[in-house]
């Protein structure tokens, strides 16, 4: 059986090329963990937490700023 670190490690590999869906699961995933984890092994999963919110917020803002541009070219290309 895997270690509770190999675990953590291994969504915290795969995290890096989640999309936005993935790391909601992978968040669930760290929390349902958590509660059995040793202190050491909740700290590293509370820094994964972290991680998971930042790659997450990073996805939608790109998203949301790709939106945007699609916007704008639609509106250039509606004007000429």
């Amino acid at each position: 059986m895997r270690t509770a670190t190999e675990i953590l490690n291994a969504i915290e590999a795969r995290a890096q090329r989640a999309i936005v869906q993935e790391l909601r699961l992978m968040k669930k995933e760290v929390l349902q963990l958590r509660p059995s984890l040793s202190p050491e092994d909740q700290d590293h999963a509370d820094a994964l937490l972290l991680k998971l919110v930042r790659l997450e917020s990073d996805q939608m803002f790109l998203t949301a700023d790709a939106g945007v541009l699609d916007q704008g070219f639609q509106a250039v290309a509606q004007a000429a």
